[in-house]
């Protein structure tokens, strides 16, 4: 692999692992666009970029998780909160988490296998359908303001599943599936944001840890340390940018940009992958 091919690669995941359009789907083009097969990302490669989208994500929230570890800490000594806010999403973090573990400890070997153009088009499409919804039901629903302050546990249950639903199937954006069933649980968007991302910080740092065992099991990296270092710092980076982004546009703005664009790119890709397997 090529420093350029690592750059453009970083690139990839660190917008597309927070912008609402699925990073697993758009690396797997990027793969077949720059003629990589997938035995040549070693797990050295695949580590350093989680790293590099993990930095990112507690760089941009650092703010809110310094407020949450804080508040752990002294719920964890018995003291009383000193921002409630922040000890009322301890729970609802956990809770979330849990599902987004599960399928990766016991389904993702499963889900591998259905990878394809198809496959990917398809969820495209349905995450389309279910962003439209989403934002339908968020703006004409009667509690479609709900801050992160009164989040409950099956909030983060429900939001959790998406995450895990996402981590399984290829194209249902992580962020846009966890964002959208916030607003479908009547959080504010900027709210069902900040929620997300508190709930990917664990799975991008698992996936990462996932990642270090499986190279531990190789000879030696297959990657040299320049494209290594070239595709943890475009991640790093961009990965900054797209939470930094999205934190600002989704106050203003929809999701529907993003629905459109997967399902146009969806129904190119269930086309191109019907043809390949027709």
């Amino acid at each position: 692999m090529s420093v350029l091919q690592a750059i453009l690669l970083g690139v990839v995941q660190g917008l597309t692992e927070f912008i609402p359009i699925s990073s697993t789907a758009h690396l797997t083009i990027a793969q077949a666009l720059l003629k990589i097969r997938d035995a040549d990302l070693a797990r050295s490669f695949d580590l350093v970029l989680h790293l590099g989208t993990a930095l990112a994500l507690i760089v941009a929230t650092r703010k809110l998780l310094a407020g949450i570890a804080s508040e752990a800490l002294r719920a964890a000594t018995g003291r009383p909160a000193a921002d409630e806010t922040d000890r009322a999403l301890l729970a609802p973090i956990v809770v979330g988490t849990i599902p987004g573990v599960l399928a990766g400890l016991f389904l993702l070997k499963r889900f591998e296998a259905f990878r394809t153009l198809l496959t990917i088009g398809m969820a495209m499409m349905a995450a389309c359908v279910y962003f439209l919804v989403a934002e339908r039901v968020g703006e004409r629903g009667p509690s479609s303001e709900r801050r992160l302050s009164g989040i409950n546990w099956l909030d983060a249950l429900l939001v959790g599943l998406a995450q895990a639903a996402a981590g399984l199937l290829p194209g249902l954006s992580r962020s846009g599936m966890t964002i959208s069933t916030g607003r479908l649980r009547g959080l504010r968007r900027d709210e069902a944001t900040r929620f997300s991302f508190l709930l990917a910080l664990p799975i991008i740092l698992g996936a990462g840890a996932k990642a270090l065992l499986d190279l531990r099991k190789e000879h030696g990296p297959a990657i040299g340390p320049a494209p290594l270092a070239a595709g943890f710092l475009a991640s790093a980076i961009v990965g900054y940018l797209a939470v930094e982004f999205l934190l600002r546009y989704l106050k203003t703005h929809t999701l529907r940009p993003f629905a459109i664009y997967l399902g146009i790119l969806g129904a190119v890709l269930v086309v191109v992958g019907g043809l390949i397997t027709f």
